[in-house]
C-alpha cells in the first residue's frame, strides 16, 4: 500500500483569510452563546455546528497529495461546477440568516431570486475571469448584504428596502442604540458562507489564459443578459403578476413570502415614479412665485407652544348618522366651545394607512399627488424634508415627536429626524403607563407631553407631535371599564365592537380634558390641535345600521373618509366651525391660527383651499360642496392640475425640486 502524503499549510500566507473567519466564527458563537449558555450548549445543532467548521477548517489547512492532484487534473469542471452552485448558496445564506425557511417560497420563487445572485456572480466573473477570486467575492459580498439586512431586521422588525439605502445615515444613528445578538440561523447561514470559501479556497488555477475574444464574449453575453433580466423585471407586469400586494407596513411579509432579492427587487419597482402629464419645474415656478400671502399675524414676541395630537382611529360616530347612547362619550369635547375650532377633516385612508395622514398633515402633500398605493414613510422619504415641524425648527421651535407603540413602525425612528423633529420619543420612553388592551393609554400619552413642557425650559417654544395607540382596531366587545365608563347603544343590541370602541373614545375624552385643564392653568401661549387619522374598523358595524338605503357613492365617500378636528388654545383666538378640510391643508390652517411665518407652499395651500376645501387620494369637494373625481374635467381641473404639479414637484422631483418655496427664506 503506497504512503498517503499530506502536509499542513498553516504557516502559509493565502491561509489569513481562514484564521480571520474562524476568529469571527469564534465571536458569532461566543455572543450567540453568551445569551443563554446552558440551553444552548445542550442543542444538538450546537455541536453539529462547531464539529462541521472545525472540519471544514481541517480540510483547508491540510493538503493531500493525491486530493491536490485530482483538483489539478479536474480544474476546469470542479471550478465551474463550483462557480455554477456558488450562487444557490448565496440565495440559501440570506434566507438562512433571517430563518426565512417558507417552503413555499422556495417551491415557486426560487428562480426569481436566483436570477439576481446569478447576475452578481456572472459579473464579477465577467470583469476578472477568475473562478476562485469571484466565488471568494461574491460569497462574502452577499454575506455582508445579509449580514446588514439581518440587523435592520433585528432592530426595526422589518427587512431592508431600497429607501434605507438612501437614509443610510440617519439609519446608522439610530442603529447604534440597539444591542447586537445573533441566532442559530445566522449561525447556520455563516457555516454555508464558509463551506462555499472552503470549496472556492481549493479551486486551483487553469494553465490556459483567457484569451481578448473570450473576454469579449463572456462581457457581451451578460450584458445581454443583464438587459434581459431588466426588460423583464422593470418593463414588464412580471412583478405585478407574481406579487399581487407589497405589503408596505410589514415588508417582511413579502420578503418571507417571496424571498428576500424578489421582494427587494419588487419594493425598487414600486418606487418607481411619473411625471403628470406636462409637467415641468417651469410650471411650477410660475405657479409658486406670484401667490398671494396668506392672511397672518405674525408673533413678534411669544410664540405658542404647539401640540398636535393624531389620535389613532379617532371619530364621533354620529358623523355617520344619529344614534342613541346610554351616556355622551364625548362629553368634554362637546362642550368645548371658548377659544376653540371644531371641524370635520377628510382623510386618504380607512380604517388603517395611519402613516399616510401623518404624512398629509405635516408636509401639505395630498396622496393625490402620490403613487397609487404608496406608502410616503416607507418609500420616499429618504432625505431631509420640509413639514411643519422643519418650518416651526426655522421659528425657534423644540420638535418632539411621540408615539407610545414600536418607534420602528411605517420607519418612523429615520423619517421623524429627516423631517425635522430633534426628538422622538416611543414606547420604550415610558415607565410604567397605564395600559388599555395593552396599549399605551391616552391619559398616559397627554402625561408625556405635560413631563416634557414642564422640562423644556423658557427659551424655545414647544411643538409636540403625538401619535396616539389607545384606540388602535381590535375591538372585541369585551368590557374594560366599570359600568359609569361603559358606553352602550340603547337601539341596538348587536353591536359589541362599536360600544368597546365609543367607550375607548370616552376614555380619550377623559385625557384630552387632563390636558386642556393643565395648559389653561398654564401662562405659556399653548395650542392643542388632535385629529384622527381614519375612521375606525368599528365605523362599518354602525353604518349597517344607520346608513340609508340609496345613498350616493359620494354621500358614502364622504361618510366613510372623514374625521373630527378640534383647535383649542389656553389665550384668546378666533373661534370658528370648519366645515369640510382635509388634511394636507390642516397645519397651513395651524400655522396661520397660531400667527406664525409659513412658506410659500403654506400660503398656496391656504389660497387652493378657498376654492378646493377637501382633496385626498380618491376625489375633491369644491368649494360649493361637490364631489369631483380627478377623471372629469371640470371648472377646477387646472387648479387641480397645477397642484399636482407642485406636488409632485415638492414631494417626488429629485433634480428639478424648487427647494425656495418649500422653506422659510
Amino acid at each position: 500500500m503506497k504512503k498517503l502524503h499530506m502536509k499542513l499549510n498553516w504557516k502559509e500566507i493565502k491561509m489569513v483569510p481562514v484564521y480571520l473567519l474562524t476568529l469571527y466564527f469564534l465571536f458569532v458563537m461566543f455572543t450567540y452563546l453568551k445569551a443563554d449558555t446552558a440551553q444552548k450548549m445542550n442543542r444538538p445543532s450546537t455541536y453539529i455546528i462547531i464539529v462541521l467548521w472545525l472540519i471544514l477548517t481541517l480540510f483547508s489547512l491540510i493538503e493531500i497529495e493525491k486530493v491536490k492532484l485530482f483538483f489539478v487534473n479536474h480544474a476546469i469542471p470542479y471550478n465551474y461546477v463550483i462557480l455554477i452552485l456558488s450562487p444557490v448558496a448565496s440565495f440559501l445564506v440570506v434566507e438562512t440568516m433571517v430563518s426565512n425557511y417558507n417552503l413555499s417560497m422556495f417551491r415557486s420563487y426560487t428562480l426569481y431570486n436566483l436570477i439576481w445572485y446569478v447576475l452578481l456572480y456572472y459579473l464579477m466573473f465577467a470583469l476578472i475571469r477568475s473562478c476562485r477570486y469571484t466565488i471568494a467575492i461574491c460569497n462574502i459580498t452577499v454575506y455582508l448584504v445579509a449580514m446588514l439586512n439581518y440587523f435592520v431586521y433585528l432592530f426595526r422588525g422589518n427587512p431592508i428596502l431600497p429607501s434605507d439605502l438612501l437614509a443610510w445615515q440617519t439609519g446608522m444613528r439610530v442603529a447604534s442604540g440597539y444591542h447586537v445578538s445573533f441566532t442559530l440561523g445566522f449561525i447556520v447561514s455563516t457555516l454555508i458562507m464558509y463551506f462555499v470559501f472552503v470549496l472556492g479556497y481549493k479551486i486551483e488555477k487553469t494553465v490556459k489564459k483567457p484569451s481578448v475574444v473570450s473576454r469579449i464574449i463572456i462581457i457581451g453575453t451578460f450584458l445581454l443578459f443583464l438587459m434581459l433580466v431588466h426588460h423583464e423585471f422593470f418593463n414588464t407586469n412580471l412583478i405585478q403578476a407574481k406579487i399581487r400586494v407589497i405589503d408596505f407596513f410589514a415588508p417582511k411579509y413579502t420578503y418571507c413570502s417571496y424571498g428576500t432579492a424578489f421582494g427587494f427587487v419588487a419594493n425598487v419597482k414600486a418606487m418607481e415614479t411619473k411625471e403628470p402629464d406636462g409637467y415641468s419645474a417651469l410650471q411650477v415656478q410660475n405657479t409658486l412665485e406670484n401667490v398671494p400671502k396668506g392672511k397672518t399675524d405674525v408673533h413678534d414676541g411669544d410664540k405658542p407652544n404647539i401640540i398636535v395630537i393624531m389620535n389613532e382611529a379617532f371619530s364621533d360616530l354620529n358623523l355617520i348618522g344619529d344614534f342613541k347612547t346610554n351616556m355622551d362619550y364625548l362629553p368634554f369635547i362637546h362642550s368645548l366651545s371658548d377659544n376653540t375650532t371644531k371641524g370635520t377633516m377628510y382623510t386618504s385612508v380607512f380604517g388603517g394607512g395611519t402613516s399616510d395622514t401623518e404624512y398629509e398633515f405635516l408636509t401639505g402633500n395630498s396622496m393625490a399627488v402620490m403613487p397609487q398605493n404608496s406608502v410616503p414613510y416607507q418609500q420616499f422619504v429618504t432625505s431631509s424634508r420640509d413639514s411643519l415641524a422643519r418650518t416651526l425648527k426655522d421659528q425657534g421651535y423644540y420638535n418632539i415627536a411621540m408615539h407610545p407603540y414600536i418607534s420602528s413602525d411605517y420607519k418612523r425612528d429615520i423619517v421623524y429626524p429627516l423631517l425635522g423633529f430633534d426628538e422622538f420619543l416611543s414606547m420604550d420612553d415610558f415607565v410604567n403607563p397605564i395600559r388599555i388592551r395593552n396599549f399605551i393609554s391616552d391619559q398616559s400619552s397627554y402625561q408625556k407631553i405635560i413631563e416634557q413642557y414642564e422640562t423644556k425650559g423658557k427659551d424655545n417654544p414647544l411643538f409636540v407631535f403625538d401619535v396616539t395607540m389607545q384606540n388602535h382596531g381590535g375591538y372585541s366587545g369585551a368590557q374594560l371599564f366599570d359600568d359609569d365608563d361603559t358606553v352602550r347603544l340603547t337601539d341596538y343590541k348587536d353591536c359589541s365592537g362599536t360600544e368597546q370602541y365609543l367607550s375607548l373614545l370616552r376614555q380619550s375624552d377623559k385625557a384630552l380634558q387632563m390636558l386642556v385643564e393643565y395648559f389653561k392653568k398654564q401662562k405659556e401661549h399653548t395650542i392643542i390641535l388632535l385629529f384622527g387619522d381614519h375612521q375606525p374598523i368599528a365605523y362599518t358595524e354602525i353604518y349597517n345600521k344607520l346608513a340609508a338605503k340609496g345613498m350616493t357613492q359620494e354621500e358614502e365617500l364622504s361618510l366613510k373618509y372623514k374625521v373630527p378636528f378640534i383647535l383649542w388654545a389656553n389665550y384668546d383666538i378666533e373661534e370658528d366651525d370648519i366645515n369640510q378640510i382635509s388634511a394636507n391643508y390642516l397645519s397651513s390652517y395651524l400655522l396661520q391660527t397660531a400667527g406664525l411665518n409659513g412658506t410659500t407652499y403654506n400660503d398656496y395651500l391656504m389660497n387652493l383651499y378657498d376654492e378646493v376645501p377637501v382633496m385626498n387620494a380618491l376625489f375633491y369637494i369644491d368649494k360649493d360642496n361637490i364631489f369631483h373625481s380627478y377623471s372629469e374635467n371640470t371648472f377646477y381641473s387646472e387648479d387641480i392640475t397645477k397642484y399636482k404639479y407642485v406636488g409632485y414637484n415638492n414631494a417626488l422631483d429629485k433634480s428639478g425640486r424648487l427647494s425656495k418655496y418649500y422653506y422659510l427664506p
